[in-house]
This record gives C-alpha cells, structure tokens and sequence, in this order.
C-alpha cells in the first residue's frame, strides 16, 4: 500500500468519525433539553417531600421525579436550565464523547437534588457507579479497582475528621459520586476533579453568607468540577 491509501484511508476514518459524532449531538441535546425542563422542579418535590418526613429513599426520589411535571412552571428559569443543559450535554457529543452524556446529565441531577435536599440519593449515584464499571473509560475491573480506591480512600478521611473534631466534613453521598465518577473516568481524572471541587467549594463557602463554618453541600461543587472536565474533554476532541 502506497502513502497516498493511507492518507485516503484515513481521512475517509476520520470523516466517518466526525459524521457519527454529530449525528449524536441532536439527541444528546434534546436528552439534556428534556431533563433541564424537570431538573428544578423535580429538585424541589424532593425537597418538599422530605422537610414532610418522607424517607429518603429510592421510592421517594422516584415519586419526586413522576410528580416533576406537574409542579408549577416557571418559565425563565426551566426555560434557561433546559438550554445551558442541552448546550452542555451536545459539547462531548460532538467530539465523539456521546457515552458521557448520561454521566453529564445525572450530575447535574445529583447537584440540584443536593443544593435543594443536602442528600446525594443511593438512588443515583450507586447506578451511577455501575454505569461507569460497563460504559467508563476503563476496563470494569479497572473501573471497579479505581471505584474502590476512592471510596475507601474519602471514607478513611471523613471516618478520621470525624474522630478529631468531632463532626462531619464530608458526606457519604460525596464519597460514593467521587467513586462513580472513578469507575467513569479513571483514578487520576477523579483525584483532578475532587482538587478543582474543593477549589470552588471553598471559594464558595467564603463567599456565602454565613461565612466557612456553616455546612453547604459539596454535591454542586464535584458536578461543577466533573462537567468542566468532561466539557474540556469534548471540546478538545471536536
């Protein structure tokens, strides 16, 4: 085969490419579109339903997400969620990242859930995990070992701030989403997001009223951090 195939082969590969990966921002952006539309409003009857002394369960969060549509609209704000989502969701779409949409969406699910409720559900980031053991970057049992190790690893480090000054600095549902998103993206990619997460949330806290000492969740904080990375990732491969 002479150098002129090659050069044809594989620019004929990359165009391939490039057709299947915007044929996927369409639906990607409609899957970001749609879950924008009930994010707020789903975040809000969950809400509402625990302050009621509903059990923070997968039936309660579930039962939140079927009334969502029900809850009442408020235009400029569902409207603006649904089109910063569905703009997010068809940035890794359109770089041939398409298997990442799923993980975008469910962080930004995690992260209102979290800013409304103080609670990351079993209920998402458990199959969240799972889903990254079959779909992440890694083998499944790369993505199970980098699972473990995060998650053994952040609830070591909570078990002993626990034990020092004696009150939680960090929650279980922030230790099993930074081992989902391991098992997504790797050991180092998750070590990266928790660093940038711990930037802004820190930056955060000084910036909210009530100052450091007043808890806030840390859920809105590692979806931040993880769809900057993700973003980038899209971005670049586009």
């Amino acid at each position: 085969m002479n150098p002129p195939f090659y050069a044809f082969a594989g620019g004929l590969a990359m165009g391939c490419g490039m057709v299947a990966g915007w044929g996927a921002v369409g639906p990607a952006v409609a899957a970001g579109a749609c879950t924008g539309l009930v994010l707020s409003r789903w975040a809000r009857d969950y809400a509402d339903r625990l302050d009621a002394g509903a059990p923070a369960t997968a039936r309660t969060l579930w039962a939140s997400l079927a009334a969502a549509p029900f809850r009442p609209w408020r235009p400029v704000r569902d409207g603006a969620t649904a089109a910063l989502l569905g703009l997010a969701a068809g940035v890794p779409a359109a770089g041939g990242c398409a298997g990442f949409v799923p993980l975008m969406l469910a962080l930004a699910a995690l992260a209102w859930i979290d800013a409304r409720s103080g609670l990351l559900p079993d209920a998402l980031t458990l199959p969240l995990m799972g889903g990254g053991w079959l779909l992440g970057v890694q083998g499944p049992v790369a993505a199970v070992g980098a699972s473990a190790l995060v998650w053994a690893g952040l609830a070591s480090l909570a078990w002993l701030y626990r034990r020092v000054r004696g009150r939680d600095g960090f929650g279980g549902g922030d230790v099993k989403c930074l081992a989902a998103l391991a098992g997504w993206l790797g050991l180092q990619a998750a070590l990266g997001i928790l660093w940038l997460a711990c930037v802004l949330g820190l930056a955060g806290a000084f910036a909210r009223r009530g100052g450091w000492r007043r808890p806030y969740p840390f859920g809105p904080c590692i979806a931040l951090a993880a769809g900057a990375w993700l973003l980038t990732t899209g971005a670049v491969q586009s």
